[in-house]
């Protein structure tokens, strides 16, 4: 995948900044054509005994190295500034697909991969924006240094630039190498990075079970990989630079073979043969410099290609759509989302849902119809692994469905998970994942929730005993995925999460596990008092079935039977015996 249109895109946003670092490094780029004409100058005085003019000459040189040197300054600080906003913008971009994305959104790589992309692959691609701007000087350069070069002597020249161009060709030849050795260090990162992250995350389970000892020599193993391809990356780049350093040596050996016979012949001065002097070795470096830019074409190349891998269905253009990045001052405080009257839930219709696992491994749903009615109690009930989850993560669009309909009033959701989202709908997931922060960022998510209505959310959520049990209360810092709290405490911080958003549909996934049959109780009825709620649990507790309005109860996939509890208890043996083995 080419990477020059995204380099290209990434700077429309700001072409005021863009073109500024263009001029200003194309100048720092150029000034060395100026110094090798006065050195040559002040050469050429010397050897005619024209003092003034070296002198003039010499203070000219001066003049244009201090100049050089403040043009290199301004220009770093340029290029910092629109290196920041540039790469904010890729990472921000990734970042939003994900997390907006249409469908279910599964990372289709590893935790580690998906670090490694938002991290190196991302400055891949700026820095590849970098040789873009660096090219014009460059290029400027080399055009206007050869000119001078070839109108002092021609056949100097070809001596002088020959080794150059075999270089450049030594360097194309390995690309594909060059390629190839960055995507296997990339993959080994990923391997180191991702084990890592699991480590730690499964920490205590590794303690538990004594196998640290294991683990560290697997790690051991992968870092062994990791090594031997960071070894044959490092050796490609240093043998491209070394053979481009290598051909200034020759170039200039060279240049001073046959410069000294010309000026024996006197075809060129000393002068002259100064200025070959002191291009040389920045036309080599310049030189080599654009065989590493060919080298980082194929790096952006490879990240440009992971970058579109963990978008998955992405057009090329999310990664440099241009988005507001408030670097210089706060963003504004997002508007509270709220659904106007008649955008609010009032019927919720699921027609024929179904959906099944690839590897046929799990239980999916089929044919699966119900209705919701505003501030009903819906409870999806039945044995384990009767697709109870299943169901309420296709709804949700959490999984693809594979056929259906779902309407919210009358209109048809085409992609579930963008659409049953606060302020429509919220979820309590069966296994609820808190980041490490604060309990209280873990409940608000960065909405600005009034003191009243956060005391209200850890009210409903029964949390009010578990506040006087922490340390810090709701300052306490819950540590990676919780691990400071107990199990029930996760599920009614992420309840609490949940109630925060005021979404019209509420739904649970089996959240009794976290109370006992009594706070269960209060919560359902402390619910209905204070919020004109919609629920849909999953459940299989008599608290939540005595409740219901509505009990959908599932049997290898399907819709078993539908109704109130005592209808079911009536007519329905499967019920009457969930009934009797969960009393």
């Amino acid at each position: 995948m080419n990477p020059f249109p995204v380099a290209w895109r990434i700077s429309k946003p700001w072409p005021f900044m863009f073109w500024i670092n263009v001029f200003l490094w194309a100048g720092f780029h150029i000034f060395p054509v100026i110094i090798g004409v006065m050195v040559g100058r002040v050469f050429d005085a010397l050897d005619q005994g024209d003092q003034n003019l070296a002198i003039t000459a010499l203070w000219i040189y001066l003049a244009v190295i201090i100049g050089r040197l403040v043009l290199f300054q301004s220009s770093i600080l340029s290029y910092s500034r629109l290196w920041h906003r540039m790469i904010l913008l890729v990472r921000r971009n990734l970042l939003d697909y994900l997390m907006r994305a249409p469908g279910s959104r599964v990372l289709p790589m590893s935790t580690g991969a998906a670090v490694s992309t938002f991290r190196e692959d991302s400055d891949q691609l700026v820095d590849y924006v970098e040789n873009l701007l660096d090219f014009f000087g460059l290029a400027g350069f080399l055009a206007t240094s050869i000119w001078i070069m070839r109108s002092i002597s021609p056949t100097l020249t070809m001596w002088a630039i020959l080794p150059m161009i075999g270089a450049f060709i030594a360097t194309r030849a390995l690309s594909g190498r060059i390629k190839m050795y960055r995507e296997r260090l990339r993959t080994s990162t990923e391997s180191v990075t991702g084990f890592i992250g699991d480590f730690f995350t499964a920490i205590e389970s590794v303690k538990a079970t004594g196998t640290s000892g294991p683990m560290i020599d697997h790690l051991a193993e992968l870092n062994e990989d990791r090594q031997r391809s960071a070894l044959r990356d490092t050796f490609l780049d240093q043998l491209v630079r070394s053979l481009n350093r290598n051909m200034a040596n020759i170039s200039t050996g060279l240049v001073l073979l046959a410069g000294g016979s010309l000026i024996q012949a006197g075809q060129i001065s000393i002068g002259d043969l100064t200025v070959f002097l002191i291009y040389i070795p920045r036309m080599t470096g310049y030189m080599a410099w654009g065989g590493q830019m060919l080298a980082q074409h194929f790096r952006a190349r490879v990240a440009v290609t992971r970058m579109m891998r963990l978008m998955v269905d992405a057009p090329i253009t999310q990664i440099t759509d241009p988005a507001p990045l408030w670097q210089d001052g706060q963003p504004p405080a997002p508007a509270p989302a709220v659904l106007s009257p008649e955008r609010r839930l009032r019927r919720l219709t699921v027609t024929d849902l179904s959906f099944g696992f690839p590897d046929g491994d799990a239980q999916g749903i089929r044919e699966v119809s119900f209705t919701l009615d505003r501030g009903s109690f819906t409870v999806v009930t039945g044995r384990i692994g009767s697709g109870k989850t299943t169901l309420v993560r296709v709804l949700l669009g959490l999984l693809p469905r594979d056929s259906g309909e779902i309407r919210w009033n009358d209109e048809l959701i085409r992609d579930p998970s963008s659409f049953l989202v606060p302020p429509r709908s919220a979820y309590t997931p069966q296994v609820p994942r808190l980041v490490s922060d604060t309990l209280v960022s873990n409940i608000t998510m960065g909405r600005s929730l009034d003191e009243s209505t956060l005391g209200e959310v850890i009210d409903l959520a029964r949390m009010t005993t578990d506040l006087g049990q922490l340390e810090s209360g709701l300052d306490t810092v819950v540590g990676t995925r919780g691990a400071r709290l107990s199990g029930g405490q996760v599920q009614r911080s992420a309840a609490a999460r949940m109630f925060a958003t005021n979404a019209d549909l509420l739904v649970f996934d089996d959240l009794s596990s976290a109370l006992d049959v009594r706070t269960e109780a209060e919560l359902w009825k402390r619910l209905f008092e204070l919020r004109d709620a919609t629920c849909l649990v999953v459940s299989h507790r008599h608290p939540a079935l005595q409740r219901a309005d509505q009990i959908i109860l599932m049997k290898d996939g399907r819709v078993d039977d539908t109704g109130t509890l005592q209808e079911l208890l009536g007519r329905n043996e499967e019920m009457r015996a969930l009934w009797e083995e969960t009393n």
